[in-house]
């Protein structure tokens, strides 16, 4: 196949801290290389207002999983399960150019929704998804791009190169990096869940989040000893008891978790994720 459009500054790999954490760099648009790499010692339970890696970079620590994320516009608290930031109206089933099988840039016209207007480089490490007519099917990540406002054709630059060529009438969705601005999952849920924050983290701050191993839990309800949980439909960030309910679609949002020391109504108890 072609070469991903990638120089040695932006291809991930794997890596080992001193401590013996394993450190998994995605290939990205984001040069972690140029604020010093892998450092000796990574805390999984720090915080930063400056990038270090690319977002959703994986650290494993003993049986434990973190990602790398963006904290969202409100700080957050520990124990707090988190979610994406909600996919933007503006940005799904809409125009884009017709690049040639082999190319590395696509452009996107988003709608005309102020509030979805794109900050340059917004998109990077998400996804354009093909949605309709020729080359329906296929993502491209997303390396970097412009600032793209609302109507007005923005260039998004590619990873990975055009597989099938999409037609006039072809038709995209972009959506960000699912750990970009993550935000407490609202009672409410409007995007998929991603982890659980393990420290209060700072509004806009960076930091990892525990996406597998043991963690607190803030609980909603009654849960039981060993049974799944899943993310609670009253109480923002928190979880309750697994109990699908058809007529009104409740605990159909997916499982995040098994029961492993069992707390009250509105404190925190522990389980696996």
């Amino acid at each position: 196949m072609t070469d991903r459009n990638l120089t040695q500054y932006f291809r991930g790999g794997r890596y080992s801290t001193r401590e013996g954490m394993l450190v998994e760099i995605p290939p990205s648009g984001f040069d972690w290389r140029a604020i010093g790499g892998v450092p000796a010692v990574i805390d999984p339970y720090g915080e930063n207002s400056a990038q270090q890696f690319p977002l959703g970079t994986k650290l494993i620590y003993g049986e434990e999983t973190y990602r790398y994320c963006l904290n969202g516009a409100s700080a957050l608290l520990v124990s707090n399960l988190v979610q994406a930031v909600a996919p933007l109206a503006g940005h799904i089933n809409e125009a884009i150019d017709i690049p040639a099988v082999g190319a590395t840039t696509i452009a996107f016209t988003p709608a005309v929704v102020t509030t979805d207007d794109l900050a340059a480089n917004e998109l990077q490490d998400g996804y354009i998804f093909i949605y309709d007519n020729t080359g329906e099917g296929h993502k491209y990540k997303i390396k970097s791009h412009p600032a793209i406002v609302g109507a007005v054709s923005g260039v998004l630059t590619l990873i990975d190169p055009i597989r099938v060529a999409p037609i006039a009438a072809s038709v995209a969705t972009v959506i960000h990096n699912r750990f970009y601005k993550v935000i407490v999952k609202p009672a409410d849920q409007t995007a998929i869940c991603v982890g659980f924050t393990q420290q209060a983290v700072t509004a806009a701050y960076y930091f990892w989040v525990l996406t597998a191993g043991p963690t607190a839990m803030m609980i909603d309800g009654t849960v039981v000893m060993g049974e799944m949980v899943r993310p609670s439909e009253d109480d923002a960030g928190a979880v309750a008891a697994q109990d699908f309910d058809e007529a009104a679609n409740v605990g159909n949002t997916g499982i995040v978790g098994r029961v492993m020391e069992i707390g009250a109504d509105a404190a925190g108890g522990a389980a696996t994720f």
